[in-house]
């Protein structure tokens, strides 16, 4: 049979070049680059292991959030567990390399021998991967190497790295986790038909930590917002084809709204600014002497996810990109969600739909009509309840995922 190896290695080999060509324009491509030079000495310079190590793999910071809660329940419960948490994304690791809860890596590109290096060094007992970012070499050092490695919040399909579950190639990687969770029971008959054993469903731990959001607000909330009342919209993570439809139904209907783009940059901040027009500021400038400003742009990260209580509608972007952002934040916060056509990808957006506790959009009279229609009196409440109930009803994915991975772990101290 014909090892896949050489294949594998040489599609690596060029999809690391063509991120070095690009790391010439790119910005997240040079800190791609840049934060994986030397890797070998800065993984050199972690803590001598002294207790039981596990390893956390994350893409990026939407996947970080899903594991969050699980590294800190492990902390929380056994407080001498060493954490690494590797991240694959410059975006996710930026923000998080200062993380408390864990030593902070770059995950080395997947190329001939990182793998085994990289174990040798880290040392981890156990292994747990999260959502989709699977790397064969490394999949296959860890097998070899007889470290047990899960896999939770899977959901299909992993990676368009795949055509397909039953993909030989995949379902061989898959074979080597020891456990896989499902977000969702949908597929689960059908993996178990493939010859999976190592499955079961969890859910998904970001709705546990999204519930802990409320409690939050107290600690969280900017100051200066306590003496402008409430907004009838907040709209997160929006991109400019986004902003197109909200400023059009803004104008129309005079609504009071925060606008916390994606991109915080100085000149997408401008840009932002500029469109809006009328009585605009940035969160960064805003004081108790503005009176009643109609639109505030948040001008830094961080935040969003305690500004959501704030609205009594919440929009989300990302829907006429690539996906949309994080709907559970807002749902913890019992808002209503708005998003765009490109939601597919995301269960809870599938299921608030059916629910009635979310509309998506394709146009500015779309949103003018869902946002009429919410701004009815009771209907955004009740609608904002059915989000609180799905949440409730859908928690515990992270005791699930933390219990197995204590159970696992013969000798934690």
């Amino acid at each position: 049979m014909i090892s896949m190896w050489p294949l594998y290695y040489s599609i690596m080999y060029l999809f690391v070049l063509g991120i070095r060509i690009s790391s010439i324009w790119n910005q997240k491509s040079k800190q791609w680059i840049e934060g994986r030079k030397n890797w070998l000495s800065k993984i050199n310079q972690l803590p001598q292991k002294s207790e039981y190590r596990i390893w956390f793999h994350v893409a990026s910071l939407g996947e970080f959030e899903q594991a969050r809660p699980v590294i800190e329940k492990i902390k929380d419960v056994r407080p001498g567990t060493e954490i690494i948490l590797s991240f694959f994304s410059p975006s996710g690791y930026e923000l998080k390399k200062d993380y408390s809860f864990a030593s902070v890596l770059y995950l080395p590109a997947d190329l001939p021998g990182n793998a085994k290096k990289w174990l040798n060094i880290v040392q981890p007992d156990f292994a747990v991967f999260v959502k989709y970012d699977l790397w064969p070499g490394y999949l296959r050092a860890l097998s070899t190497s007889g470290i047990p490695a899960i896999l939770f919040s899977a959901n299909w399909i992993p990676s368009k790295r795949f055509d397909s579950w039953s993909n030989p190639l995949t379902k061989n990687l898959l074979k080597k986790f020891k456990f896989i969770f499902l977000q969702r029971s949908t597929h689960l008959n059908l993996f178990r038909s493939m010859g999976f054993n190592n499955i079961g469903v969890a859910g998904d731990t970001r709705i546990d930590r999204s519930l802990k959001l409320p409690l939050e607000i107290a600690q969280r909330m900017p100051a200066v917002f306590t003496s402008l009342g409430k907004f009838d919209l907040v709209a997160g993570s929006t991109w400019p084809e986004d902003e197109d439809i909200l400023i059009e139904v803004i104008k129309t209907l005079d609504l009071k709204v925060m606008i916390a783009p994606h991109d915080v940059s100085e000149s997408n901040i401008n840009r932002l600014l500029k469109k809006v027009e009328g009585s605009s500021i940035r969160l960064s400038e805003l004081s108790a002497n503005h009176h009643d400003p109609k639109i505030v742009i948040i001008d830094s990260i961080g935040l969003l996810s305690v500004l959501y209580s704030l609205g009594q509608i919440a929009y989300i972007g990302g829907g006429f990109g690539k996906g949309i952002h994080n709907t559970l934040e807002p749902m913890a916060h019992a808002k209503p969600v708005i998003f765009g056509p490109h939601y597919h990808k995301f269960p809870e957006a599938v299921d608030m739909l059916l629910l009635k506790g979310a509309w998506s959009v394709r146009s500015a009279h779309d949103l003018l009509i869902v946002v009429n229609e919410l701004r009815k009196p009771g209907v955004s409440e009740l609608a904002g309840s059915v989000c609180s109930h799905y949440m409730e009803e859908n928690a515990g994915a992270t005791s699930i995922v933390t219990d197995y991975i204590l159970k696992s772990i013969p000798y934690i101290t």
